[in-house]
């Protein structure tokens, strides 16, 4: 049976997990732990790796990761088998310490990737390890909620950047909003678990048809679709022409570039989860305009504070 494949591709989103083999222990002593540190570190100058969010467990590791080079799987195999050989090293073992592949989730749903990194600091809390993420040192979380973060290579700004704009403000957010989702357990989680792809069924033939190499062997994966919270499309339309002081129907002008208009795709199609086929339909727009849209308000994100400032408006109800 051909193994799936994995869909890589330039600044592409990664949650990614790696467990021991048998269910064993990776991490046995802090030592182990700051072993691996410092491999991120390294992966991150090495391979270009741009980590948002991470948690080590005894026997697991989670990692929210962005590739801009394209490059998960090189970088996640030198990672695992450097960490494995100073592993051994240290505490005289032989063998397989991971079992098999690591496990990497193509995040291409924005609408949930902010809840992602929360999932991730979450764990030991789960796990009753701790009861507030902030008592446990071997995440991120420490990292998003206090005033400096102990590593240079971690970047937590694209997240807490959602969540207003003075820093200690961002920080108090995040962490309200992350202890509110200790107790539950979204649908989505699940299928994060299973699947290889969260976001709409609809893009899982468009990153095979502009990803998957000639004469590719491996299997394509098979698509988990994660769900998502009913969304009232119109109301946000609403809201979006509301925080921009245009008139909703201006948003189903075919106006190019226009700002607001932008700002709708970002904020239904990264915010509130809805598909680009559901953005067109709501813009009256075709997917293809969507798509390219999506990539302008971005651009337009990380030059135009005003808009940047009037998108993360509507992050919050």
């Amino acid at each position: 049976m051909a193994r799936p494949w994995r869909i890589e591709f330039p600044d592409a989103l990664y949650h990614v997990t790696a467990r021991g083999n048998n269910r064993q222990a990776i991490f046995l002593e802090d030592d182990d732990r700051r072993s691996f540190l410092d491999l991120l570190a390294s992966a991150h100058e090495r391979y270009g790796l741009g980590i948002l969010a991470f948690c080590m467990m005894d026997n697991h590791y989670h990692l929210f990761l962005r590739t801009p080079r394209g490059n998960l799987s090189r970088g996640l195999q030198w990672l695992n088998t450097t960490y494995a050989v100073r592993f051994h090293r240290r505490h005289g073992r032989s063998g397989h310490l991971f079992q098999g592949r690591f496990k990497a989730v193509l995040v291409v749903d924005e609408g949930h990737w902010l809840h992602l990194s929360m999932y991730l600091h979450l764990n030991p809390v789960r796990a009753k390890v701790v009861e507030d993420p902030a008592d446990y040192a071997w995440s991120s979380f420490r990292d998003y909620t206090r005033s400096r973060s102990r590593f240079e290579w971690l970047q937590p700004e694209e997240i807490l950047a959602q969540y207003g704009q003075g820093a200690s403000e961002r920080r108090r957010r995040y962490r309200r909003e992350c202890l509110s989702l200790a107790g539950s357990r979204p649908d989505w989680l699940e299928q994060l678990r299973s699947g290889v792809i969260l976001g709409a069924r609809e893009t899982l033939a468009e990153m095979v048809r502009k990803y998957q190499p000639a004469g590719q062997q491996e299997a394509v994966p098979q698509f988990t679709e994660a769900s998502r919270p009913r969304v009232n499309g119109e109301h946000e339309m609403a809201r979006v022409a509301q925080v921009f002081g245009v008139a909703a129907a201006d948003l189903q002008r075919k106006r190019r570039g226009f700002p607001p208009r932008l700002a709708a795709y970002g904020h239904l199609v990264e915010h509130c989860g809805l598909s680009v086929s559901e953005t067109a339909s709501l813009t009256r727009a075709s997917t293809t305009a969507v798509s390219m849209g999506l990539r302008r308000c971005r651009e337009l994100k990380s030059r135009d504070a005003s808009f940047a400032t009037h998108l993360k408006q509507l992050s919050f109800k």
